[in-house]
């Protein structure tokens, strides 16, 4: 996982380590206070993954179309 300091690239990791990540990142999210900032930042990493995922998911539902 990254710091606040290094940019996400989620690009690099492969599937199951993009959803290992996910799963990491939602159980940290739980132990944070919701209007932290380190929730908010957390969050937003979480939306960005996730927006990696289904960008991928996309991409195979057009290629087996």
């Amino acid at each position: 996982m990254t710091t606040s300091r290094e940019p996400a690239d989620f690009t690099k990791l492969d599937d199951s380590e993009l959803i290992d990540a996910r799963a990491q990142m939602r159980a940290a999210l739980e132990r944070l206070s919701p209007g932290s900032a380190d929730h908010a930042a957390l969050s937003a990493l979480c939306d960005a993954s996730l927006d990696e995922l289904v960008g991928r998911a996309c991409k195979a539902w057009t290629q087996t179309g």
